[in-house]
């Protein structure tokens, strides 16, 4: 083998090696260009995902507050519309409940006089329907609404209702020409 022929040899097993190198180099340029699009998506899945859990958490935020808001004003509104419901001349009376005051609804029925009492008890407003004259029974009593406070005023065909909810007013219709 000539000398010739060596170097030949050489610079071809060199220039094969560099092939092989760059050949090596591709390959793995590929693999990171394979690669790149699938990252992208990864990432943009996990900032979708983020975005829906944030979603999901201000909306339970939101609908949380607005229950919270309306079972709170609930309470005193209920009050208000047992007052209406049962407005009728006479019908407004006070009366002596476990805990304070009671507000008392009476309706004068032929088979007998019934009275629906609102008052407070155990932290709670009640409401029990008995028959007028008996005694307050606080078992037999609905649960209207948790509140610390109850009180009533009544002036001038106004009865002013207050719990912990705030504060309402029921204008009597039967002192403006109502039955």
């Amino acid at each position: 083998m000539s000398h010739v022929d060596e170097i030949a040899g050489s610079n071809c097993i060199t220039a094969l090696s560099k092939l092989s190198e760059a050949s090596a180099r591709s390959n793995t340029e590929r693999k990171y260009r394979r690669l790149f699009p699938l990252l992208l998506l990864c990432v943009f899945f996990i900032a979708l995902l983020l975005a829906l859990i944030a979603g999901v958490t201000v909306y339970r935020h939101v609908s949380d507050a607005q229950a919270a808001n309306v079972s709170h004003r609930e309470g005193i509104e209920l009050i208000c519309n047992i007052v209406r419901a049962d407005d009728a001349k006479g019908a407004v009376a006070v009366g002596d409940g476990p805990e304070g005051k009671s507000l008392v609804i009476v309706q004068n029925l032929d088979s007998g006089t019934y009275e629906t009492r609102l008052y407070l008890y155990k932290g709670s407003i009640v409401q029990e329907y008995s028959l007028a004259g008996t005694e307050y029974t606080p078992s037999k009593a609905s649960k209207i609404t948790d509140s610390s406070s109850f009180a009533f005023t009544y002036d001038n065909g106004l009865l002013t209702v207050t719990t912990d909810q705030g504060t309402r007013e029921v204008a009597l219709r039967y002192l403006q020409g109502g039955e």
